[in-house]
């Protein structure tokens, strides 16, 4: 029994139904509200707007959360990871044992997100989707069927009921960049080399384009291209992104993966995603064009080359001690 099953989430009969309805009943912003950052933020430095472009994501977090200043106190940095057949194709290693060490990395080791989580305040977590039971190899099937994807969406639902007030969604799912890949060219078009290029990258190249002619014709629908590509910690971003939205949190998408995940909703309604903002722009070569596809600017653009929340975490740093800047004017 996977970790998914354990969760006792029952899906509809046709478990794409539910979620779409999710996404097609998201909240809008609050017609009228206004905050005050950009307020404060032209009494700061004799007017001459010290915090430059972090007044637009401080702004946009304010007004998702109904309030004149933006919330920070409690953040989350929520780390998703699974395991993803197609991950068989790029080592001869052993991929599960793979896919825990990565994990391992993460909660026992040295990651740097976790000292900048713990310098921050901000709650860590990592939330493994079925490590044991790796998603299919989408070279020769589907990845999930819609019952599993499904089932991960509701599981990652759960992620936001954790009471934060910002979640910073990151990834850290073996194989995961390659099903994002084939996921944006599933979305968008293009070629392997543009969506999974970089150096040493032939053998994710050549997975993905073997995925897309596997399933060439099938992949109109957004969730399908989910479910025939990404795995279940993949379809778990999607669940959080869904849920963030219904509770109104605003949410830092890290890196690739998360952004990846984000646009599979921008794909059915462009403005499901209007709570999310790009932390930063990785050293994913796709990135910038994936952020431009979601028309979203990055905060920060640092060569950050991991997509485990890090890159998140940074961006949230600079936040906190923007917001900071605008609380001055009340002490």
């Amino acid at each position: 029994m996977t970790e998914i099953e354990q969760t006792g989430a029952k899906p509809a009969d046709r478990p794409f139904d539910d979620i779409r309805a999710l996404v097609t009943t998201m909240p809008s912003l609050s017609e009228g509200f206004t905050s005050d950052v950009s307020t404060y933020a032209g009494k700061l430095g004799r007017g001459l707007h010290p915090l430059g472009r972090l007044e637009g994501p401080l702004n946009a977090i304010a007004h998702w959360q109904d309030s004149p200043a933006p919330r920070l106190a409690r953040p989350l940095i929520a780390v998703f990871a699974g395991t993803h057949g197609v991950a068989k194709n790029l080592s001869d290693k052993d991929i599960i044992a793979q896919s825990k060490a990565r994990v391992a990395s993460l909660t026992e080791g040295t990651a740097a997100v976790r000292g900048i989580a713990g310098e921050l305040g901000a709650a860590f977590k990592v939330y493994e989707f079925g490590l044991d039971y790796p998603s299919e190899d989408f070279t020769k099937g589907a990845s999930l069927s819609e019952r599993d994807c499904a089932a991960a969406i509701a599981f990652g639902m759960e992620v936001v009921a954790e009471g934060a007030d910002v979640i910073v969604l990151g990834a850290a799912g073996l194989g995961a960049a390659t099903a994002a890949a084939t996921m944006n060219i599933a979305l968008f078009g293009g070629a392997a080399n543009y969506w999974a290029g970089g150096e040493g990258a032939e053998a994710r190249i050549k997975a993905v384009e073997a995925g897309i002619n596997t399933h060439r014709g099938e992949t109109a629908d957004p969730l399908e291209a989910l479910r025939l590509f990404g795995g279940r910690d993949i379809a778990g971003l999607v669940g959080a992104i869904i849920a963030a939205r219904h509770q109104r949190i605003p949410v830092l998408l890290d890196g690739y993966v998360s952004c990846a995940a984000a646009a599979i909703l921008h794909a059915i309604d462009p403005g499901a995603t209007d709570h999310c903002q790009a932390s930063h722009l990785s050293a994913e070569p796709a990135h910038d064009a994936l952020l431009s596809h979601l028309d979203l600017t990055p905060i920060l653009d640092l060569g950050v080359n991991i997509g485990d929340g890090t890159g998140g975490a940074l961006a949230l740093s600079v936040l906190k001690a923007a917001a900071a800047g605008l609380t001055s004017l009340k002490d």
